[in-house]
């Protein structure tokens, strides 16, 4: 089984993929509707974390993808720790990189609130903006009715499991897409540049690769994961398919994924009971990046 996912930003947040959008009327909201639109040609279920701001500043054009049939929307932050400045600095000194507890608390609820207004349907699913997590975040989930989360990255954790505060958690535990992918600003120096302060490693390493070579691993993990009967989740932003390659590999992988069973986050709390036996995960050799020369 596959939990396809993909996180959405709001117009007013300037990232730094933003910033290469050719089309000064475009949005990351726009693009993502194009994404969408390749996901119906495969019958594909997807996971959008969405950043509340979008509902508040884009409803509009958000409307049609955020209450299309199939997509789940999921909670991504209202102001996605802006200005990061400020987030970074208070969590160096305080370890809660979300702010202050009653700050994260408003801005979950904020979230899941802009959400339920622009879908009638209230999030279960979350991932914080830049995988952010601190003490107060699944307490503060948990209390506001959030039951999955998709924080970590973790190449061998092939089913999900429960955390505490009634949660679940379903790493990525396919190679990401933005800090393992050459697209926008992350040209090959940049990315060596990154590298050298230590930004970008996970589990798969801090090797970045061409958008073909990229979903060549993602195909190949995923088979690697079905051959034990593990779930994977992948993470594939619409804007990063989109600048990577205008969704070319996209396509190619769910065409090459399409036999594959995909689901929602919502519809894990359903089997995780059913995980296969525990030797069959830990038996499987995930994929390891090699650093390159």
């Amino acid at each position: 089984m596959i939990c396809l996912t993909g996180d959405v930003h709001h117009k007013s947040l300037h990232t730094n993929d933003q910033r290469f959008i050719a089309e000064l009327r475009d949005t990351e909201v726009k693009i993502t509707r194009r994404y969408l639109e390749l996901l119906e040609r495969h019958d594909a279920k997807v996971t959008l974390y969405i950043c509340g701001r979008c509902f508040t500043e884009e409803g509009e054009d958000l409307h049609p993808t955020a209450t299309h049939p199939l997509v789940e929307v999921g909670g991504h932050g209202f102001r996605a720790r802006q200005p990061r400045w400020l987030f970074d600095w208070y969590g160096e000194r305080t370890a809660n990189w979300n702010g202050p507890k009653w700050f994260q608390a408003w801005d979950i609820r904020k979230c899941l609130r802009a959400c339920q207004e622009g879908t009638d349907y209230r999030p279960v699913s979350w991932r914080g903006h830049s995988y952010k997590v601190d003490p107060n975040t699944y307490p503060l989930l948990s209390k506001y009715g959030v039951k999955l989360v998709s924080d970590e990255i973790r190449a061998n954790n092939l089913w999900p499991e429960r955390i505490g505060w009634g949660l679940i958690s379903h790493p990525m535990n396919v190679i990401p897409d933005h800090d393992h992918l050459y697209h926008a600003h992350r040209t090959p120096e940049y990315v060596e540049r990154m590298n050298q302060i230590g930004y970008g490693a996970d589990e798969f390493g801090s090797v970045s690769y061409g958008v073909e070579e990229w979903g060549r691993l993602v195909v190949e993990q995923v088979e690697r994961i079905e051959g034990v009967s593990g779930i994977s989740t992948i993470l594939a932003h619409p804007l990063c398919m989109y600048l990577a390659d205008g969704f070319k590999t996209l396509d190619r992988l769910l065409k090459a994924l399409r036999g594959t069973e995909m689901i929602w986050a919502r519809e894990i709390p359903d089997l995780i009971d059913a995980a296969p036996p525990q030797g069959r995960l830990s038996g499987l050799e995930q994929y390891r990046p090699q650093p390159r020369e």
